[in-house]
C-alpha cells in the first residue's frame, strides 16, 4: 500500500440542493440538504484511501465542533489525521454549497487566515516514508514546504492548482513535479494565451509535467512538447462537488504506484466520472475495484 501525504485545507460543507441556482438575491427553497467534509486536499485524501492507498492529511483546524466533525469523518474513511493541528479559539473552515439539477454548484467559503498562516509545525521528516505528496493552493506556505521537500527526495509532488483568493503562487508551482490546473485557474494564470501556450509556459517554470482538467471536456496535458487530450468518460452527471479533488487524489496515488501520467489520468478520470454520477458526498467516492471495473467496461 503506497503512502500519499495531502497538505492543505479541510472544511465542513453545508450542501443545499435546488432545481436551479438563483440568479438574483431571493429566498430559495432547497429540495434536500446535508453536511459533508470538504476541502481540496482533505477530499483528495479520502479518494486516495478509498482507492487503496494510505492517505495522510496535514492541515489546521479550529478547536470547534465543526473541526471535530471534520476530523471524525476523515478518520472514518481511514485517513491518518495524527498530525493535524488544532488552533485554540479559531473557527474551522466552512462552506455553503448550492447544487442544481444539472449537478453544477455555487460555493461560498469562509476560512480564517490563521488556519493557513503558519507551516513551521509540518513534520517534513516523515516525507522520507511517503511515495507521493499532493498539495492544494489554499495553504500556500504549507504547499511550498511540502512540495519542495518532496521534490528534493525525488518523489512525485502534485499540485492541485485551482482558483484561490490569494492568487496562483509561482514559487509553489515551480516546486511541484506535476501541476494539474482547473480550467478557470489556468485561464487566470495565463490570460490571453492558448492552452498550449499556457501549459508550455508553466512547464518552463516547473520543468516538470503540466496539465489542465476541463470538466466534461476531459483533460489536456503536454507530452514531449505536444498537446495531448483525454476525453472524459460519459456519465449522467448528478453532482460535481469535489470531483476535481477526487481526480487529483487518484492521480497522485497512481503516480505513487508507478503508473505513467497517461495511465494515471485514465484512472483519475474514471474515479471522477463515477463520483459525478451519484449524490451523497464522500461516501460516493469509488473504491479501487469500482474504478478498475469501470475502466474495463469502457475500454
Amino acid at each position: 500500500m503506497k503512502r500519499v501525504i495531502c497538505t492543505g485545507l479541510a472544511v465542513l460543507d453545508h450542501v443545499f440542493y435546488l432545481p436551479e441556482i438563483p440568479k438574483t438575491p431571493i429566498k430559495s427553497f432547497a429540495t434536500n440538504y446535508h453536511t459533508v467534509g470538504g476541502g481540496n486536499a482533505a477530499t483528495a485524501a479520502v479518494a486516495i484511501s478509498r482507492a487503496g492507498g494510505q492517505a495522510i492529511f496535514w492541515g489546521s483546524l479550529g478547536d470547534d465542533l465543526n473541526g471535530d466533525i471534520i476530523l471524525s469523518e476523515l478518520e472514518g474513511f481511514g485517513v491518518d489525521v495524527d498530525d493535524v493541528t488544532r488552533l485554540k479559539g479559531i473557527k474551522s473552515g466552512v462552506s455553503s454549497v448550492l447544487i442544481d439539477n444539472a449537478g453544477e454548484r455555487l460555493i461560498t467559503n469562509y476560512t480564517d487566515r490563521q488556519l493557513i498562516k503558519n507551516a513551521d509545525w509540518l513534520p517534513l521528516g516523515k516525507l522520507v516514508e511517503s511515495d507521493a505528496v499532493l498539495a492544494d493552493l489554499r495553504w500556500q506556505e504549507g504547499a511550498l514546504k511540502t512540495l519542495s521537500r518532496a521534490r528534493e527526495l525525488g518523489i512525485p509532488a502534485v499540485l492541485d492548482a485551482d482558483l484561490v483568493p490569494e492568487g496562483l503562487n509561482e514559487d509553489v508551482i515551480k516546486n511541484a513535479t506535476h501541476v494539474l490546473f482547473s480550467e478557470p485557474a489556468l485561464n487566470e494564470f495565463a490570460a490571453g494565451k492558448s492552452i498550449y501556450e499556457a501549459l508550455h509556459s508553466v512547464a518552463e517554470m516547473n520543468r516538470g509535467w503540466v496539465g489542465v482538467t476541463e470538466g466534461s471536456s476531459g483533460t489536456r496535458w503536454l507530452n514531449d512538447g505536444k498537446l495531448r487530450h483525454l476525453p472524459a468518460f460519459e456519465v449522467k452527471t448528478v453532482d460535481t462537488l469535489g470531483a476535481g479533488d477526487v481526480f487529483h487524489g487518484v492521480f497522485a496515488l497512481s503516480l505513487a504506484e508507478g503508473h505513467l501520467e497517461s495511465n494515471a489520468l485514465i484512472r483519475a478520470s474514471a474515479a471522477a466520472a463515477l463520483y459525478c454520477s451519484k449524490s451523497g458526498g464522500r461516501k460516493m467516492i469509488p473504491d479501487r475495484k469500482e474504478i478498475e471495473t469501470f475502466i474495463r467496461q469502457r475500454s
